[in-house]
């Protein structure tokens, strides 16, 4: 088997208030294989905001380490983690955060390390809507805002596109289409799923799947 894309051992994240240190994450350990759909589902305050800011590079564990590609973050100087982050890791959030003064193809090239136009045009085609390259976001509906961040993700081939609530307010048909789209397009990387969402429906659809709970991360085991 491939070495894991991204690994978290022993993670430990706390932070010091004037009074009391607050623990956010305790003891994480998992690990995320090459072309594979993964999902971590958890309640508000059950440390998904701390986990997504280690995973795409913002912030260092306490104690512990987090490989990406089997290299040390923790070995890394914040210029390194900053060009990492920008070629290796690809990210979708909740509402997009596209820039509304931009066309859907112009958003998805933004990010782009070598700007090619007919490589992001064959990824909106890919998730079947080229015909809305020349929309703006305000014109997009909220399902293809999200198929635009999703094209952005993967426009510099990355190893790794980490997804932090992605459905918002799509109703339930759409998160499953958007679901159905993260499986086609774990063929061109591997992904990480961060929902509020624990949907019974996804698990068709997931490689692995884990809780986290008051900052400890419990594996569910695929039948």
């Amino acid at each position: 088997m491939d070495r894991p894309v991204l690994e978290f051992k022993e993670v430990h994240k706390e932070y010091d208030d004037a009074e009391m240190k607050l623990i956010a994450l305790s003891e994480v350990n998992f690990n995320v294989q090459k072309n594979s759909l993964n999902m971590i589902t958890g309640p508000a305050g059950s440390g998904k905001t701390t986990l997504f800011h280690l995973i795409i590079l913002m912030d260092l564990p306490s104690t512990g380490d987090i490989f990406l590609n089997n290299e040390s973050v923790l070995e890394l100087s914040l210029s390194k983690r900053s060009v990492l982050r920008r070629e290796k890791i690809g990210t979708m959030l909740r509402w997009g955060n596209l820039m509304p003064y931009l066309t859907a193809l112009e958003n998805i090239m933004l990010p782009m390390i070598n700007k090619n136009e007919q490589k992001a045009i064959q990824i909106m085609e890919l998730l079947e809507f080229s015909k809305k390259k020349d929309m703006l976001p305000k014109d997009l509906t909220h399902f293809d805002k999200q198929k635009t961040a999703m094209a952005r993700a993967l426009v510099n081939e990355p190893s790794l596109i980490v997804a932090d609530e992605p459905f918002g307010d799509l109703n339930n048909e759409k998160t499953i289409k958007l679901m159905e789209l993260f499986h086609k397009i774990k063929n061109e990387t591997t992904i990480l799923i961060l929902s509020d969402d624990n949907d019974t429906n996804f698990d068709k659809y997931l490689d692995s799947s884990f809780i986290l709970e008051n900052g400890k991360l419990i594996k569910i085991n695929k039948n």
